[in-house]
């Protein structure tokens, strides 16, 4: 086999096929061929690659200002903290806009630790929080406790005494291939949070920006954040990241003032990118579209698992993030590997399919990747 991506260090494998140029829900190859994207890149393009109307921003914010350093201030970064403090639910609350979502989460981390005094962090352990840092998955994060995924007695076990919060990710996309938790185990475990004074992070990088069909995955249940950390789809693969936090929070920075700083904190081109991408789901109605195409797609998937029962283990859906497990006994490698073939891009571990495409996604396109599932399925 040749050798591939000549200079890139392989921290992940790819296929040898190079892009050349992507729209909306497809992306083209050097060859030529085109491919339904049901992962939205890195689950970022929500509103679908090279969208006009993001690249007008780009342009016009490319000649006016990118960066500006530390003296000034920049009205897209206040104009895109009030839009997200009014989505969340948030009043008289703060900011901070940063480059990824693992830098966010950390952020917000810190900002809890700081905040409370102590050290560790709670999560559920089918949540994938950060790459790097307090929140990374490691034998040798010593900040990292967990709760077993739905397990309503472990809750009343759990010692608080050492957790500064609880970092809630509500789609399990990344660890165990998209599960979600149940309500009475969210409304029990956040609520046990909030009387032993723990802060209440909802991490909302891949689940926010109408994935779930809401604004972010924490408002499918009945609970109220203190802090919100968006990013991925917020700059529709522009690389930009937000921690916002209630009027609380706010105002325990005045007792308790934190200083941090990084080069590119509340740019003014990332921010500009945010608020056109809030326009945009907000004037094409892209959350309700999310929540109806989604209902669609997980129909339609499940008429696969009832054709195939000897094959498909089960489907697991909410808005525009779902996935479809194969038995053990099954090759899930190979399928996704020949629905690649055909020119469908769609996430693969654990033997399961996951299926996370920009929320502009056409049935006709859902209809047509599921009759290529469906005869793989049957050959």
């Amino acid at each position: 086999m040749k050798q591939m991506n000549d200079g890139i260090i392989p921290f992940y494998s790819s296929s040898e096929k190079v892009i050349v140029r992507s729209k909306d829900c497809y992306q083209y190859d050097s060859e030529g061929k085109k491919y339904i994207d049901f992962e939205s890149g890195v689950w970022c393009t929500n509103i679908g690659h090279c969208n006009d109307r993001i690249a007008k921003v780009v342009a016009k914010q490319a000649v006016e200002s990118v960066h500006h350093g530390y003296r000034f201030r920049n009205r897209y970064a206040e104009e895109l903290s009030a839009e997200l403090q009014r989505l969340i639910g948030f009043r008289q609350g703060s900011s901070v806009f940063l480059s990824s979502g693992s830098e966010a989460v950390n952020m917000a981390i810190t900002l809890s630790r700081h905040l409370t005094g102590r050290t560790k962090i709670l999560k559920i352990d089918n949540s994938f929080l950060s790459s790097y840092g307090f929140g990374r998955i490691s034998k040798d994060n010593g900040s990292l406790m967990t709760i077993a995924f739905n397990n309503l007695n472990d809750i009343a076990h759990i010692d608080y005494t050492e957790i500064a919060a609880l970092v809630l990710e509500v789609g399990g996309a990344s660890v165990e291939m998209v599960q979600f938790p149940g309500s009475e185990f969210i409304t029990q475990l956040t609520a046990q949070a909030k009387k032993n004074k723990c802060v209440i992070v909802a991490e909302e990088v891949t689940t926010g920006i109408g994935r779930l069909g809401k604004w972010f995955g924490f408002q499918q249940y009945n609970i109220t954040p203190d802090i919100v950390v968006t990013g991925k789809a917020l700059g529709n693969g522009f690389p930009v990241s937000a921690v916002t936090v209630s009027s609380d929070i706010a105002e325990s920075f005045n007792r308790t003032p934190f200083g941090y700083a990084q080069s590119h904190q509340n740019d003014p081109f990332g921010c500009a990118i945010g608020l056109e991408v809030i326009k945009i789901i907000e004037e094409e109605e892209l959350i309700a579209r999310a929540d109806t195409v989604g209902r669609y797609f997980k129909e339609q998937l499940e008429q696969v698992w009832n054709k195939h029962t000897d094959k498909v283990k089960e489907v697991r859906a909410c808005g525009l993030m779902l996935a479809l497990e194969l038995k053990e006994s099954f090759d899930g490698k190979q399928l996704s590997d020949s629905l690649f073939e055909k020119g469908n891009v769609i996430g693969f571990k654990l033997n399961t399919l996951r299926f996370m495409p920009p929320l502009t996604i056409k049935t006709s396109d859902i209809d047509k990747m599921v009759a290529q599932l469906d005869d793989l399925l049957t050959d």
